[in-house]
C-alpha cells in the first residue's frame, strides 16, 4: 500500500503515490500495488476524501478572506448527503497574496457561504477541514453567512472580522440557516486552545499578517468571544483542544454548528475504510513533505504507523526533509525513513525535482528489498 499525505508546495498525496507507483513498477512491475492518499486534515484533505468516495465536485463564487470573490469547490457525496469541505479554498492563505495578509479585517464569510451551499444540496453531514486559515475570527463570518445575526453591544450588526471580536457583544441564531440536525465534523492537526500564550493569535496570527499589537488585541478578542459563549450558551470552549485552530474558528464551530472536533488523520482513516484496506498488504510506504518532531503528536504518519502495528505491517516513511533521530524514528514506530535528497541543491530545485526524486528512491529501496527477499 503506498498511502502518502502530499509534499506541500510540490505534488498533492496522489501524485506523491503514483510518482512511488512508478518507483515500484520500475524495480519490478510485477509487484501490486494500491495507491491509498491520505491527509491529516489540513489542505487537500477533501479531495482525498471526494476521491475515495467518489463524490462529486462542486464550484461556487464565494468570498476570499478578505471580501474579493473567488471560486471555490468542495465535494458532495448524494449517497451519504455529505459534503467535504476545506476553509482554505475560500478563508485560506492561498487566496490571497503575502502583502494582503491583516487578519483584523480578514473574515470566515466566504466558509460560511460553502456551507450554506452544501446545505441546500442536502447535506445531512459536513466534513469541515480548517488548515491553512488566512483569519483569526473566530467563525463570526461563516456564522454570518449562515444567518446568525452578531451584534455589538449598541445593536450594531457586525459581519465578521479579527477587529470585531473585542466589540462582540451577543447574537440571534434565530435566522440560522443551519438545520437542527445537521452533523458537522470538523478535522484539524492542531490542539492549541483559544486564547493565551498558546492560542490561535499567539502561535498562529503573525503569519498571517499581524504584528505585536494586532495579536494582543486579537487574544483579547477571542477571550472576549469565549465570554460572550459562556454567558449566552453556557459553553466555555477556552481550553477545549482545537479550539484555537484555524484563528478559533475550531471554537466558533463548535458554538454556531454544534460540531465536534477531531483529530484529522482519524477521520479521514474511518471514513476512507483504511483498515479494511490492509488485508493482504505485506508494506505500507507513507510519506510527507517534512518528518520531524511534531510528526510524533498526531501526524499522519503517526497514525498510519499506530494503524500498521496492529496488523503487524512494515512501513516505510519518505520525505523531503527528515529531522527525526534513529531513537525517533524507533519511537514513530517505522521501519525506516528516507528523505528523497540525492544532492546539496536550493529548496526551489528540491520541490521542482520531487516526483523525480520519489520515484528514484521508490525504486532504490525496492531493488533492495526485492534482492534480500529471493535471497
Amino acid at each position: 500500500m503506498i498511502a502518502p499525505d502530499s509534499f506541500k508546495d510540490s505534488l498533492s498525496s496522489l501524485e506523491v503515490g503514483k510518482a512511488i507507483e512508478a518507483g515500484i513498477r520500475m524495480a519490478d512491475p510485477r509487484i501490486e500495488s494500491e495507491i491509498f492518499p491520505l491527509g491529516d486534515g489540513g489542505e487537500g484533505s477533501a479531495e482525498i476524501l471526494g476521491h475515495h468516495l467518489k463524490a462529486e465536485k462542486w464550484f461556487l463564487e464565494v468570498e476570499n478572506a478578505i471580501g474579493r470573490p473567488v471560486e471555490a469547490s468542495y465535494y458532495f457525496a448524494d449517497e451519504s448527503k455529505t459534503a467535504f469541505i476545506e476553509m482554505a479554498e475560500a478563508s485560506g492563505l492561498q487566496r490571497i497574496g503575502i502583502h494582503e495578509r491583516n487578519c483584523m479585517l480578514a473574515s470566515t464569510y466566504g466558509t460560511g457561504q460553502m456551507i450554506r451551499h452544501a446545505i441546500n444540496l442536502g447535506a445531512k453531514r459536513v466534513v469541515l477541514a480548517i488548515g491553512g486559515s488566512a483569519t483569526n475570527d473566530a467563525g463570526m463570518g461563516m456564522a454570518s453567512a449562515l444567518g446568525i445575526k452578531l451584534f455589538d453591544a449598541k445593536n450594531n450588526l457586525l459581519k465578521g472580522g479579527g477587529k470585531e471580536l473585542l466589540i462582540f457583544h451577543h447574537f440571534d441564531e434565530g435566522g440560522s440557516f443551519v438545520p437542527a440536525d445537521l452533523q458537522v465534523d470538523i478535522i484539524c492537526d492542531v490542539d492549541n486552545p483559544l486564547y493565551g500564550n498558546k492560542g490561535a493569535a499567539h502561535v498562529y496570527a503573525r503569519q498571517k499578517g499581524a504584528n505585536d499589537d494586532d495579536i494582543e488585541l486579537l487574544d483579547k478578542g477571542l477571550e472576549n468571544f469565549s465570554k460572550v459563549m459562556i454567558n449566552q450558551k453556557g459553553l466555555n470552549l477556552a481550553d477545549v483542544p482545537g479550539a484555537g485552530a484555524a484563528g478559533g474558528l475550531g471554537a466558533g464551530s463548535m458554538a454556531f454548528l454544534n460540531a465536534s472536533l477531531h483529530k484529522g488523520i482519524d477521520v479521514i482513516m474511518d471514513i476512507t475504510g483504511f483498515d479494511q484496506h490492509l488485508n493482504g498488504v505485506d508494506l505500507i510506504i507513507t510519506g510527507e513533505g517534512k518528518i520531524d518532531s511534531q510528526t510524533i503528536h498526531g501526524k499522519l504518519i503517526h497514525g498510519i504507523s499506530r494503524h500498521a502495528r496492529q496488523y503487524s505491517i512494515p512501513i516505510i516513511a519518505l520525505c523531503g526533509m527528515l529531522e527525526l533521530e534513529p531513537e525517533e524514528v524507533k519511537k514513530l514506530g517505522l521501519n525506516s525513513a528516507f528523505s528523497i535528497q540525492s544532492k546539496p541543491r536550493s529548496l526551489e530545485e528540491a520541490l521542482q525535482n520531487t516526483r523525480k526524486d520519489l520515484t528514484r528512491l521508490a525504486f532504490n529501496i525496492m531493488r533492495l528489498l526485492n534482492s534480500i527477499g529471493n535471497k
